[in-house]
């Protein structure tokens, strides 16, 4: 099989952009994110809990959907690293892992705003 790489697939920055735009997270889950992590008891509670899995249900079904090729956006990102445990020895979440990691685009020093 001959893939070329001039395929939109094989052009990560423009797969990365592509799902973080059709796939954001909401505020208000970001929010229940940044109450879960300061703190840990508020995580297993109500609104909280069903916020995060729900979300965490979502971008779990977006990696499963495209095992492969899938780069989850930074808030994607933070939220399935703050249940990184569930995954732990899961080949699936360490290439998506992997994925987010590998397409990072990182300001170059003279980009950043001083």
């Amino acid at each position: 099989m001959n893939i070329s790489p001039n395929l939109p697939y094989y052009q990560p920055q423009q797969h990365l952009e592509k799902h973080a735009n059709q796939n954001s997270i909401s505020k208000d889950v970001m929010l229940a994110l940044e109450v879960a992590r300061d703190s840990p008891e508020a995580a297993d509670h109500g609104i909280i809990r069903d916020k995060l899995e729900s979300a965490l249900a979502d971008i779990w079904g977006r990696v499963l959907a495209d095992e492969f090729g899938y780069v989850m956006s930074r808030d994607e990102f933070a939220i399935f690293n703050f249940y990184q445990d569930r995954f732990r020895n899961n080949p699936v979440a360490t290439r998506a892992r992997k994925r987010y990691w590998d397409n990072l685009s990182v300001p170059e020093p003279n980009q950043q705003h001083g």
